[in-house]
């Protein structure tokens, strides 16, 4: 298993985050958009079938024009959040940031503030970040 910062990886990826999530800190993921979506966790641990609680999903759909925002745990998905549109398209290259802040996670994509994401888990407690299929993945890098 990679420890981040990562360069290239496979998709999908399963990468440990060594220090895990502290406050205001930084994830990167810059890549390109091959298929018509794209999921980003958050992960407290490092399974993926069945999944791992995830303080934190991000499902990119350009087809259908929506960034999806959610958590999962104990084998059961939370409510979504839906609002805000894709500024991503399909084919096209992108950057999420997801930075830690005290009550929820800021997402910005390609450099513009898209939404804050309320905690629902301690993410204190995510230990692993999770990238699916749907597209090539140039870096996931922390700060």
């Amino acid at each position: 298993m990679a420890q981040l910062p990562v360069y290239n990886p496979p998709s999908p990826f399963l990468g440990q985050l060594p220090s895990g999530l502290g406050l205001y800190r930084k994830i990167t993921i810059r890549g390109r958009m091959t298929h018509d979506m794209f999921n980003i966790n958050l992960q407290v641990g490092p399974n993926v079938d069945p999944r791992d609680n995830s303080a934190l999903h991000i499902s990119i759909r350009p087809r259908e024009g929506l960034i999806v925002r959610n958590t999962y745990q104990f084998q059961s998905w939370g409510v979504e959040e839906r609002f805000g549109g894709c500024p991503v398209q399909k084919r096209s290259y992108f950057d999420v940031s997801i930075t830690v802040k005290p009550d929820s996670y800021g997402i910005a994509v390609n450099g513009c503030h898209f939404c804050d994401f309320n905690h629902r888990m301690p993410y204190a407690s995510v230990r692993f970040i999770h990238t699916g299929p749907g597209a090539q993945i140039d870096a996931i890098i922390t700060e």
